[in-house]
């Protein structure tokens, strides 16, 4: 699918649902469960009954995995950024030490942070789809490059200015997913961080991030009321300060500008530490939730990257969307209230503990070993006997 605003059926975009997309970036641990424990609570429900889900881009700094791998069995989605989570192209923390990255530190930051989640997190790697680059930086698509050597479905790390349709001038046409079987560069629909380089990257899913428009401002693709990320220099998305209020009118304004133009999916990037202990900016977010959602509107569905990505392939109507198969949740109980300590073996001890206590077996069938009794070596040396058995019998004693 090309770089497009418009949508991929050709219908009335009043029969197509709106996809929001809330992608989670920072240090996962205890200091950030509350507000994730806010927001997502099961209560908030699509339409399809089922909880609402959402993507967490996982680095390793102070990194509870326990907390990672609960987050993925409440049917959320677990993506990841660099290990490290610094800047690769700026000295964001005035490091001494700091050195812009070359093509193996990002080869390096990416593999360690996708064997974290599988080694730590015990999520297989085949669910680890989706990368973002860490603080949005892009050096020239190297990222690119080891992510379809990984074998990543999608990244979601450029950010472009919605464009203004031309018959109206405070129209502006959010642009929907895309792959990269094209070129893209920052001069490609006012591309804020695309970089350069004209190589392509077959079946590779790119979901774009916007700019946030501030609600007062008139022309849009102009303004200078604007800013990449709502953890952004408050100067930029504030710039009258900030509220709950102003946050949620922010929120909906640029819903809006998605919802009532082209239905593009909505890729929200929420700060965990912009988030941590602002009851303020978690009580926006969750009337923006609720605002959607209690309304009985059917064609709003809060889901994950990957979950949209199917809907991408398979797209459904609003009258199919209910039973589509990626939105469904079955029978997974969501409880965020369970302790996680900061051993990162706690979930197979504890579950070891409890299989011991109830006098069962538990298996990790991701570390399982194939034939790990010796099955295949010893059916290996029984069939040779056998054939030794059988030439001796031919050559003595079957005269």
């Amino acid at each position: 699918m090309c770089l497009t605003t418009k949508h991929p059926i050709k219908q009335d975009i009043k029969q197509l649902p709106q996809l929001i997309l809330l992608s989670f970036v920072g240090n996962l641990n205890k200091y950030s469960l509350d507000s994730i424990r806010t927001i997502l609570n099961p209560v908030h429900r699509n339409p399809n009954k089922c909880p609402i889900s959402s993507t967490f881009i996982v680095n390793d700094n102070y990194t509870d995995y326990c907390l990672v791998q609960r987050l993925f069995d409440n049917n959320n989605e677990i993506a990841i950024t660099a290990a490290s989570n610094k800047c690769p192209l700026t000295n964001c923390y005035e490091e001494n030490s700091w050195i812009e990255w070359g093509q193996r530190k990002w080869i390096n930051e990416i593999k360690i942070q996708r064997e974290n989640v599988a080694q730590k997190a015990h999520i297989h790697y085949s669910h680890i789809k989706g990368f973002r680059t860490p603080h949005l930086q892009i050096d020239d698509k190297r990222h690119l490059h080891i992510m379809r050597d990984f074998s990543f479905n999608y990244d979601s790390s450029m950010v472009f200015s919605r464009l203004k349709r031309n018959d109206q001038e405070n129209i502006t046409l959010p642009l929907w997913p895309f792959t990269l079987d094209y070129q893209v560069g920052n001069i490609d629909l006012i591309c804020d961080n695309c970089g350069s380089g004209n190589t392509t990257f077959q079946g590779l899913w790119e979901f774009p991030l916007h700019h946030w428009h501030h609600p007062n401002s008139k022309i849009f693709y102009k303004t200078t009321v604007k800013c990449r990320t709502l953890a952004d220099d408050h100067s930029q998305c504030f710039p009258n300060g900030e509220s709950v209020d102003l946050l949620y009118e922010l929120i909906m304004y640029n819903f809006n500008l998605h919802y009532n133009v082209n239905r593009a999916p909505f890729v929200i990037e929420l700060d965990l530490y912009w988030l941590h202990n602002n009851d303020q900016r978690q009580e926006a977010i969750v009337r923006f939730i609720e605002n959607l959602l209690t309304k009985k509107n059917d064609d709003i569905y809060f889901v994950s990257i990957s979950q949209a990505l199917e809907w991408m392939k398979y797209p459904r109507l609003i009258n199919e969307t209910k039973t589509f198969w990626a939105f469904q949740c079955g029978d997974t109980k969501y409880d965020y209230d369970i302790e996680c300590t900061d051993n990162d073996d706690n979930n197979m001890n504890g579950d070891l503990k409890n299989a011991k206590d109830k006098e069962e077996t538990i298996v990790d069938y991701q570390n399982e070993q194939l034939f790990r009794s010796g099955m295949l070596f010893h059916c290996t040396w029984i069939f040779l006997l056998l054939i030794l058995a059988i030439i001796f019998y031919d050559k003595y004693l079957a005269k």
